[in-house]
């Protein structure tokens, strides 16, 4: 309807300047007959562009009649900003931290933190910081005085595999010992073995020749 209303109003629109045209070329030539006639054309077509214009407003889309209605200064409702994780969040102790609140058992937890582990861009500091403390919780018997501590064991797992990660197969006395500290976690974290157990009694024997290769 919009369109054959805008077609009318189009159309009454030039026959009104064609009339009126004529009618002012007739006045000319001093024809006042054929000039009124034309006059009267002129009026009705301003009258019919009237009534097109009237009726297209009623005609127009929806979704102009919103652009129109809308104030140019209205304020528009704020998006949400989304929430940037914290520091702390994107640390490794951070991912420890979230891995041990799990509601699951511990070789899922285990199998988390490794993958997250077999992926960590740990520099030369860390590597250095890790193996110092390894040797350190070994040598005042600490790492396994408390396998029910999910944090602290996934944390030394953690740190063992990084640590192994980095030498991969290199045979020295430090990647010895660190993987035995990992293997004696890993194992008595996930009830495989008690922190007794002869297999855990001769990772200890290793880890000592390794230690003291370590400090000779």
């Amino acid at each position: 309807m919009f369109k054959i209303l805008s077609g009318i109003f189009l159309l009454s629109g030039i026959v009104g300047v064609i009339s009126l045209l004529l009618a002012i070329f007739n006045f000319i030539k001093l024809d006042r007959i054929k000039a009124i006639k034309m006059l009267k054309f002129t009026g009705i077509s301003i009258f019919i562009l009237g009534l097109s214009a009237l009726s297209a407003s009623e005609f127009l889309p929806e979704s102009y009649k919103v652009s129109q209605e809308e104030s140019p200064n209205e304020k528009h409702e704020e998006k949400p900003v989304a929430k940037v994780k914290s520091t702390e969040d994107a640390t490794w102790q951070g991912k420890v931290k979230e891995v041990a609140s799990f509601n699951s058992t511990p070789s899922k937890k285990f199998d988390t933190i490794e993958a997250y582990a077999k992926k960590y861009p740990a520099t030369k500091a860390e590597i250095k910081e890790f193996e110092d403390y390894i040797v350190a919780e070994y040598k005042n018997k600490k790492y396994l005085a408390d396998v029910q501590n999910n944090e602290y064991m996934l944390g030394n797992i953690f740190k063992a595999y990084v640590v192994n990660r980095y030498y991969g197969e290199e045979e020295t006395p430090i990647n010895d010992f660190v993987f035995g500290f990992y293997q004696n976690s890993n194992y008595t974290f996930k009830g495989l073995e008690s922190i007794n157990s002869n297999a855990i009694k001769y990772n200890e024997r290793q880890m000592d020749k390794a230690l003291t290769a370590i400090e000779n």
